[in-house]
Parts: structure tokens; C-alpha cells; sequence
């Protein structure tokens, strides 16, 4: 969202004389969401602007690009009661659609691009002049794409906040670094600092690399194609060990390494010999060891706190 917008957003609400709080509470949002859209850090949703309009007895139009619908003096005012009248109208049955139905709210219009709103899971989507802006209330988690560069504000599968900051330094739960690069030189795979100088080098090496050229030179000489792509199961295996030298971790260790012999073992037994069975049995045991080395990591952490 532009800073002109967000500006508009302002002056409206003090217009009004309401209060960030007494706003989020009439809009059923959290102040910190009114917030972030007063500071363009995040854009109401579809449903929010609608509401905004009908509150301050403006059109979409106005609210957005800060013009009026109709240029007329003399239609102004009762065309301002008639537009307040149909936006109410519209935001009640945008509220009674989002509540009965499980389809995704779509707008499409040349001068504010395409927004696309999940009502379900709680994401939203707007790809404008400005850029791409992608948000997942439910997670927190909030991208935006455009000619500034990009913008992450975000909690990834592993709970680690990650957010671009304006200098083009970067801040990973609460740390900051000066670009991605060194981020990625101080942090492993994980988004966690290194224990041990061992552990670091070993995550370092380009293994992949290493596969990759293995492979050609299998391929070439022996012509062993289809056989050495098994070559690639090396790679997880190979991180599953680092992380257990830098760490100590026998369940992490197991975690990684478990799926990608079993998965192997499988496609060898099955492709290779024809002999799935009873191959697929270790396969289908995937979950169980994973979720059985969560609950020992977890069984371990607590015994640690007690």
C-alpha cells in the first residue's frame, strides 16, 4: 500500500475522531493491524475496505486514489448517502458470502490490479502497479514484492521470524545481518548459529556439487544414467551428518537419515529388482520414525528444563 493511502487512512479515522483501538474494535481487527495500514507496512483486506468506506461515508474510490465518484457539487451529497447506503449493502453481503461460502473473493479491475482473498485459510493476495503483496493472517506471515525490492516479514515451518529491513539488511529472530549472503555464512540450513568450526565446514561444502559431477562422470563412462540418480539420496544423508557432528543430536540424525534409506531402498528393490514387497513396509514406517524422534527430542528438552 502507497504512503498517500495509507496517509488517507489517517486522516479519515482522526476525521471521525476515533481512536486506533476504538477503530480495530468497530472493525474487529487487532491495533496493530490498524496500525500497520496507517504506517503502508500492510494493505486492508477487501472486506476492511469496505467496511472503512461505509464508515467514513466515502466511496471505494475516494478512499483508495483520494477521488470522488461523481465531480458534481450539487449530486455530491446525495450521492454520497446513496454510494454509503450500496457499500453497506456490499459489505453485508460480502460478510454473509465469506460466511456461508468457501470460495475465494476475487477483484479484478485494470486501475487496482487483482486481489484475491481465501477467506478459509486466511490469506490474501493483490498484484497491482506496485508490486505483488502476499499476506497469511492466520500465520503472521507477510510478503511483498515490488519496485523497492522485497519485503519478508514472516514466521517459516521452523518458527523463525525473517523480515527485509529498508537498508537492505536483513533480521532473522531478532538478529540482524548486513546482507543474505552473511546470513547464510553464520546460520545453517536450520536458521541456528554453528556449535562447533567442524560442523560449520562440513555444512559449507557444496556436497551437492559433488553429486552432481559424480553422476556425469558415472553417466559418461559407464553409462550408468537411470541407476546413479540414486546418488542423489547421498545429499539429505550427508546434512543429516553434519548437523549431528555440529549438534550431537542421534534423533536429528536418525530424522534425516531413516527417510532417504528407506525411500531408496524402496525405489531399488521396486525398479531395480521388481520386488516391492516387503520394501514398502519400511516405506509406510516413515511417519512413525519421524514422529517418534519428535517426541524423544521433546521428552529430552523437557527433562532438560526440569
Amino acid at each position: 500500500m502507497d504512503l498517500a493511502m495509507a496517509q488517507r487512512l489517517v486522516d479519515r479515522r482522526k476525521a471521525a475522531g476515533l481512536s486506533q483501538e476504538a477503530l480495530a474494535a468497530q472493525l474487529d481487527v487487532s491495533r496493530q493491524a490498524v496500525s500497520k495500514w496507517e504506517r503502508s507496512e500492510s494493505s486492508p483486506d477487501t472486506d476492511n475496505l469496505i467496511a472503512l468506506a461505509a464508515l467514513y461515508g466515502v466511496s471505494l474510490d475516494e478512499l483508495l486514489y483520494g477521488q470522488a465518484a461523481n465531480d458534481a457539487d450539487d449530486l455530491e451529497d446525495s450521492s454520497a448517502d446513496t454510494e454509503t447506503a450500496d457499500v453497506a449493502d456490499e459489505a453485508e453481503d460480502s460478510a454473509k458470502h465469506a460466511d456461508c461460502g468457501d470460495k475465494p473473493l476475487v477483484d479484478i479491475s485494470l486501475t487496482r490490479g487483482i486481489h484475491v482473498i481465501d477467506p478459509n485459510k486466511g490469506e490474501e493476495v493483490h498484484v497491482g502497479w506496485s508490486g505483488i503483496h502476499v499476506t497469511n493472517k492466520r500465520k503472521g506471515e507477510e510478503v511483498h514484492v515490488g519496485p523497492g525490492g522485497v519485503h519478508i516479514d514472516t514466521l517459516e515451518d521452523d518458527g523463525h521470524s525473517v523480515r527485509t529491513n529498508d537498508d537492505g539488511t536483513v533480521t532473522i529472530d531478532g538478529e540482524t545481518f548486513s546482507s543474505w549472503k552473511e546470513a547464510h555464512d553464520k546460520l545453517d540450513h536450520h536458521g541456528k548459529h554453528f556449535h562447533t568450526k567442524v560442523g560449520r565446514a562440513w555444512n559449507k561444502f557444496p556436497f551437492p556439487t559433488l553429486v552432481t559431477l559424480a553422476y556425469l562422470a558415472l553417466g559418461i563412462v559407464y553409462g550408468t544414467w537411470a541407476t546413479g540418480l540414486f546418488l542423489v539420496f547421498l545429499i539429505p544423508v550427508y546434512y543429516a551428518l553434519g548437523d549431528f557432528i555440529d549438534r550431537r543430536s542421534l534423533s536429528k540424525l536418525i530424522d534425516g537419515v531413516y527417510p532417504a534409506a528407506a525411500i531408496a531402498w524402496f525405489l531399488y528393490m521396486w525398479l531395480c529388482l521388481g520386488q516391492p514387497h516387503p520394501a514398502w513396509i519400511i516405506l509406510i514406517m516413515i511417519p512413525i520414525v519421524k514422529t517418534l524422534m519428535r517426541w524423544c527430542r521433546k521428552q529430552w528438552k523437557c527433562r532438560k528444563q526440569a
